[in-house]
């Protein structure tokens, strides 16, 4: 089930951005952004994944719980932003999605490391179509976030330990 989760999660992100303004109209003012149910099945997947990584000490399940709960985090963020781009939203649905990968790689689970470099795929063209003005803008914002992931990809690097030869 955490597989068909974790690609559930990239298709999540990958939504979140596409319908976020004149994309696709799904939302309407009347509505909240998410509803109820939504956000209470991501609550409980925190929560599982949480629960999961107790019983196996894996540190992969808490990075996993981490990326449930930034994808959470950043619906909220969509509504608050109403004056400008919601950069921190398209920041934390990224950094959601790198949470993925890194939890597939310290549990070894490819499946999960497949579904986050799709969902960070996903993203990164949905944020290249939905953000609005320049382009210098929009490469700015990927080129730090880039800079931010092979930082993050050194340090975990270093930490991991390292096979012999």
């Amino acid at each position: 089930m955490s597989i068909y989760g974790a690609f559930a999660l990239g298709v999540t992100a990958f939504l979140e951005v596409t319908t976020v303004d004149d994309l696709f109209r799904i939302r309407t003012a009347t509505t909240a952004a998410q509803p109820s149910w939504a956000i209470m099945c991501g609550v409980a997947g925190v929560i599982l994944a949480l629960a999961s990584a107790g019983l196996t000490r894996r540190a992969g399940e808490i990075l996993a719980a981490c990326a449930i709960g930034l994808v959470l985090i950043a619906a909220p963020i969509w509504s608050a932003s109403t004056a400008g781009e919601p950069w921190f939203a398209y920041a934390a649905l990224l950094c959601a999605m790198l949470c993925l990968v890194v939890s597939g790689v310290l549990d070894d689970v490819r499946p999960r490391i497949v579904a986050g470099w799709l969902g960070i795929a996903g993203l990164v063209g949905a944020i290249t179509w939905a953000v609005k003005g320049s382009l210098l803008r929009r490469s700015a914002f990927l080129a730090v976030a880039g800079i931010i992931a092979v930082v993050f990809a050194t340090a975990l690097n270093r930490m991991l330990p390292r096979a012999e030869r």
